[in-house]
Order: C-alpha cells, then structure tokens, then sequence
C-alpha cells in the first residue's frame, strides 16, 4: 500500500475524491490535511471531519493548515461552485470529532521524517501548506516519495481564467515553489482532468449506489453539476481530483510528458503553469535551475470513470 497524505479543501470534488481514496485498498491515507480553497479553512476542516466519520475512518486524524494564500488575501470565490458550506448549501450535521492540535505542516514534517521517501504528498487543492512546509524545512523535499497534484494547465484552458487553472490561480507563489523543489511530481491538470467527464447518466448510476457515502454525494452533487454543466455546456462534470486519486491507483491509465514547469505570478496569465525546457544555456531561462515534472497530457477517460465508480460502489 502507498502511504499518502492528502491535503485537501473539501467542497464537492475533494468529497468525491476522498471517499474514492479511502476505498482504494492500494492506498493508505495516513492523515489529511486541509488548506482554504473552496471553502474557508475552518468550513472545509468540517468537512473533512464529517467525511471520515460517514466513512467510519475517524482514526484517521485532520490537521489545520494555511487560511489564506502565501502572499496575498484569501478571496473565497469557491462557493460560487461548491455552495458557502462546501457542500452545495446542503447545512449537513456537525461532526462529533474535531481537528489534531498539530498542524497541517508540523504532521507532513513529522510523517516524511519517521517514513522518508515513502510518503506520497496529494494536494487537490491550493498548494500553500507544501509551500509553507518546504519554506520551514529547506531540505525536506528530498525525504518525499513524490507529490501527486491535482492543479495547473500545461495546453488546455484555464478554468479560473481564461490561463489558469483554480487551485494554481489561488496561490501561484506556493505553486511556484513546488516547481522549483527536487521533489519527483506529477501534474494531473485540465488537461485530463475535463477529459474524464462524467454525463448525467453516470452520476445517476453513482448516486444510487445506496452507500454512506454515494447518499452523501447524492445530497450534495446537484449544485455542483448545474454549476458545471453551464460552464461547459453540456450535462454532467469534469472530474478534476478524484483524477489525482485515479492516477495513485493506476497510472497506466494516463501519458505523461516531462518537463520544468514555471508558475506565473503576474498579470493576465496569473496562475498559468508554462512548461519549458532547462535544456539550453541561456542564463535567461526562467526553466534552467527546474528539474521535469511528470504533465499529464492522455488519459484512457472511460477506465479512470470505471475506477472511481468501483471505489465508490464498495464504500
């Protein structure tokens, strides 16, 4: 089993993708840790909670992160997308159990420190709580197995912005930092992501599964779905982090191509991840210090659905 930690901003995908991860019998979720995004941090640590006790997985323990980008306000758009609360303005129950008194940061540091090179970092949402760790502890990057993220756009358009995508777009200095770390990392970005579209019929299939948690999605997918299938026009949904999971469970499912990757921080394409290549001398290479990054760039969409349906299915 790997052991990853996911560090998440539960609105409505981070749910799916969770419950996806937590019945992936490959994986080993050893903690979350949650980070503003499509709820405020306070909302989405919550959320988490009341995922884990649904999925009777309260051992599992949620640790507090980052309330705001690194160098500029939270702006808390999310709820545009995910309702106020996270999950579709659906004013679920209140959890019983509440968050760790450690930190998001201190508990990454703590974990890579007693399993180095073993633990799997799983951002699904804005990347400030890696940033802030790899800020504090210069030389931890090297202890991490890999980062698999759910973020960036290599080729396809933003979702944010016409440039960027959203978790990248909320704090293009933390995602900048990632970039230029010697941790092995993986995009898995709009360009699969809007890829692996689930259309109504397979979100019905989902819904009526009859489990805890497809009754939990049941509950909260609808605000989520009419959102996107405006945005898109066409019915059903991009799956954008339960795709991160999909790629911990099976990466054969996806083509990945190599390069450095550079974080705009200003102007218009703000949030844009532009890959380069380090490949040349020129001292005014933005890409010339960064190692290559793993970009998805295909997926086998219909497998990656199937995947998370079955993960779904037995939870």
């Amino acid at each position: 089993m790997r052991k990853i930690i996911i560090d998440t901003d539960p609105g409505i995908d981070d749910t799916m993708a969770l419950y996806v991860a937590l019945n992936s019998p490959e994986l080993d979720v050893i903690g979350l840790t949650t980070v503003y995004g499509n709820t405020s941090n306070i909302q989405g640590t919550e959320n988490a909670l009341r995922i884990l006790q649904k999925a009777e997985m309260s051992h599992i323990q949620v640790h507090t992160g980052a309330s705001k980008p690194l160098a500029t306000k939270y702006i808390g758009m999310g709820g545009v997308v995910h309702g106020v609360d996270g999950q579709g303005n659906s004013n679920l129950e209140t959890p019983d159990t509440v968050a760790s008194k450690i930190t998001a940061v201190e508990f990454m540091k703590n974990k890579i420190n007693e399993f180095p090179g073993e633990i799997t970092l799983v951002p699904i949402g804005p990347l400030t709580n890696i940033a802030e760790l790899f800020l504090k502890y210069p030389d931890i990057d090297q202890k991490i197995n890999e980062i698999v993220l759910m973020g960036g756009n290599a080729l396809s358009q933003g979702n944010a912005s016409p440039s960027a995508e959203a978790n990248i777009k909320n704090d293009p200095e933390s995602a900048n930092i990632i970039f230029t770390s010697k941790t092995k990392i993986t995009m898995v970005g709009l360009d699969v992501t809007n890829e692996v579209f689930m259309n109504a019929s397979d979100i019905d299939e989902i819904c009526n599964y009859g489990t805890v948690a497809t009754n939990h999605l049941k509950v909260i997918l609808p605000h989520y779905v009419e959102f996107l299938s405006k945005f898109y026009d066409k019915p059903g949904m991009p799956i954008h982090d339960s795709s991160a999971i999909a790629y911990l469970v099976n990466n054969n499912l996806f083509k990945t191509i190599q390069y450095p990757v550079v974080v705009e921080t200003e102007g218009i394409s703000r949030g844009k991840t532009w890959m380069g290549t380090s490949k040349t001398e020129d001292l005014n290479n933005p890409w010339a210090e960064r190692s290559n990054v793993n970009i998805c760039m295909e997926v086998e969409s219909s497998k990656v659905i199937q995947l998370i349906k079955d993960a779904l299915r037995n939870s």
